[in-house]
């Protein structure tokens, strides 16, 4: 007599075995450590305005620290100008343009701290004092509460790449641009090294390919 049970067994065993294929990943992902909040990420809060938190995967070594100048050779003004729309909430970048909750930005690298026209400035910032230099605004960027505690400012950028994008995108906010600080020379002569080093594989000649095939040269006589 055929088992009245038969169909329920068969149905069970299949979603078993679709459980175990499927949910078996993903409860070792949960147990190693793995999971959706994993990794680091950026966080971006302007007076008191919008937050922005950019996150990715964990990196499994710490990159090498790259320094400031190499990093603007390589920035993206226009992808810091992307990045600076966030800001717009509490910054204007025009030439002569209003103030808002922060400063009006234009011709920020190299001003003096504190010091655009208009604006009423935290005590924290006029104690600062100094101009801001791209090193200056770097670490205020990285981190305005760590770099100047009580400042209005609140905002992380993490990533240095990041970070330089945004600094390029300000050079351009100048009838005069600030230079961009010179790379150091030990990651100049790195370049170098390695240019050279590429021009000579180019130009390694490829062995044998000057030696005439003795059969050849026999057969021509």
């Amino acid at each position: 007599m055929q088992d009245p049970l038969l169909s329920n067994k068969i149905a069970a065993a299949v979603l078993t075995a679709l459980l175990l294929i499927f949910g078996l990943p993903q409860l070792t992902k949960a147990l190693m450590g793995g999971g959706h909040h994993a990794g680091g990420g950026e966080l971006h809060l302007a007076y008191g305005g919008e937050l922005e938190l950019d996150t990715g995967g964990g990196a499994a070594e710490a990159a090498p620290e790259v320094d400031l100048g190499t990093l603007l050779a390589n920035a993206s003004a226009s992808g810091g100008e992307r990045r600076a729309a966030l800001c717009k909430s509490c910054h204007t970048f025009d030439k002569g343009g209003a103030n808002g909750t922060g400063p009006n930005l234009w011709g920020v690298v190299g001003a003096q701290v504190a010091n655009h026209a208009g604006f009423n400035y935290t005590s924290a910032l006029k104690d600062a004092g100094g101009v801001w230099s791209y090193d200056r605004l770097d670490k205020y960027l990285e981190n305005s509460q760590a770099y100047i505690p009580g400042t209005a400012m609140v905002q992380r950028f993490a990533k240095p790449e990041q970070r330089a994008d945004l600094l390029a995108f300000l050079q351009t906010l100048s009838d005069s641009p600030v230079p961009f600080p010179a790379p150091t020379p030990a990651a100049a002569e790195e370049d170098a090294e390695l240019d050279t080093a590429e021009e000579a594989l180019e130009n390694e000649p490829v062995e044998g390919a000057g030696d005439a095939d003795p059969e050849t040269e026999e057969g021509a006589h």
